[in-house]
């Protein structure tokens, strides 16, 4: 008669320890990958967003920020652009502020995916007014299908108001990054001593975590 054994209680203390010692190891690794790859996703998303913003300049031979369908695509009033999807982020302080604040304001999905700037009565009509020589501008989208929240649940952000006059303002595609705390300045004028940076509001109790797209 053949007699089986199983393990002993100091076998599966064995166990279980290199077990342990192997998962603290490798989920610190696991983590900072898994964040890593939100921050690319976020990065890249913001690039995504950047691109169809200049595709829409290159058709309408202006930036995303009018309101309405009069003269030849409305006027210039939108001050801030967002997602529809994703929470509002907080701010840290000082201009951060008018990223959430900033009135009147609109979605990159009004602008960028449904043609409707300003809300659902206003359009962008199929051949403008505006025309510089033989080229008439036209709305040609959707630039995206559609636009969902960063990796951590915010939504993603534009200060439009700077798209006035980006050689004189900077302006940015932004996500609150993994703290969801706007950390970067709304205004930011472009000086030969202070070049515009993500992050220019933030200290040592708040670590700077930012991640935007400059739009020049």
């Amino acid at each position: 008669m053949r007699s089986s054994k199983g393990f002993t209680l100091i076998e599966m203390v064995v166990v279980l320890a290199v077990v342990a010692i192997l998962a603290a190891i490798l989920v610190p690794t696991i983590a900072k990958n898994i964040n890593d790859a939100k921050i690319t996703r976020a990065s890249n998303e913001c690039l995504v967003i950047s691109a169809a913003m200049a595709s829409f300049y290159k058709d309408m031979g202006r930036w995303p920020v009018g309101n309405g369908a009069a003269a030849g695509g409305g006027t210039d009033a939108i001050n801030l652009l967002r997602t529809v999807n994703g929470l509002d982020a907080t701010n840290f302080g000082g201009t951060s502020g008018l990223w959430l604040t900033s009135t009147p304001a609109d979605t990159f999905e009004n602008q960028l995916v449904r043609n409707l700037p300003g809300g659902a009565t206003a359009y962008y009509t199929p051949t403008t007014a505006v025309a510089v020589g033989l080229q008439d501008y036209t709305w040609r989208g959707p630039y995206l299908s559609e636009i969902k929240p960063d990796p951590w649940g915010t939504r993603y952000y534009c200060n439009a108001q700077q798209l006035r006059n980006v050689a004189v303002n900077a302006a940015w595609v932004l996500s609150a990054g993994p703290n969801k705390v706007i950390q970067t300045n709304f205004t930011q004028v472009i000086t030969a001593a202070a070049s515009p940076r993500l992050n220019n509001n933030a200290n040592a109790a708040n670590p700077a975590d930012d991640i935007g797209s400059r739009i020049q």
